[in-house]
């Protein structure tokens, strides 16, 4: 390479640097109210779910659950159970034993007796049954408008989150090329 040759790339290489910072010296740029030409709102449907609690009346079979209900003919059954075979065993060596069965055996048809007795022992009630459904609603909801204004003869569009209404504020940026 010659030395000329790279004095000569240095000092463009020199001007071409001047030439871009005194061209960003010059950028200027300001805010302007552009004419607003067309405005367009930009809708989304959304769904929502709303809950609400539905009753209907529905007959109800409501049974007696009284825990002592099938004692007391047990009890019952076991002391007359007892006290017939007591009286029909006297005189009997083994009378303890023959009044022990009956009142086993007394027992036992005074519990089965309660048992079926208490199949019975129901009845029926209304009842409000209620349950939680839905229902589905949906509703546009604006998301921001599309707006279109014009600029030096020119239309340009841009997306904005309100109504700008006659003009709308547009940045113009001035830079001279190189």
């Amino acid at each position: 390479m010659k030395p000329n040759s790279s004095l000569t790339v240095g000092l463009l290489a020199m001007s071409m640097m001047a030439n871009a910072s005194s061209a960003m010296a010059y950028s200027q740029s300001s805010v302007i109210q552009a004419p607003v030409v067309d405005v367009q709102p930009v809708v989304e449907v959304v769904s929502e779910r709303i809950p609400y609690e539905s009753c209907r009346p529905e007959r109800v079979r409501v049974q007696d659950r009284n825990r002592f209900a099938g004692a007391v003919p047990t009890v019952v059954g076991a002391l007359i159970g007892g006290s017939v075979a007591n009286v029909l065993g006297r005189n009997s060596s083994k009378e303890d034993v023959i009044t022990g069965a009956g009142a086993l055996i007394g027992g036992t048809v005074g519990y089965s007796r309660s048992q079926r007795q208490r199949v019975d022992d129901g009845y029926y009630v209304t009842e409000n049954i209620c349950t939680t459904e839905y229902e589905l609603r949906e509703r546009e909801r604006v998301n921001g408008y599309r707006v279109s204004y014009r600029y030096d003869g020119a239309v340009y569009e841009t997306r904005a989150d309100r109504d700008p209404g006659a003009t709308i504020p547009v940045r113009v940026r001035l830079e001279p090329l190189p």
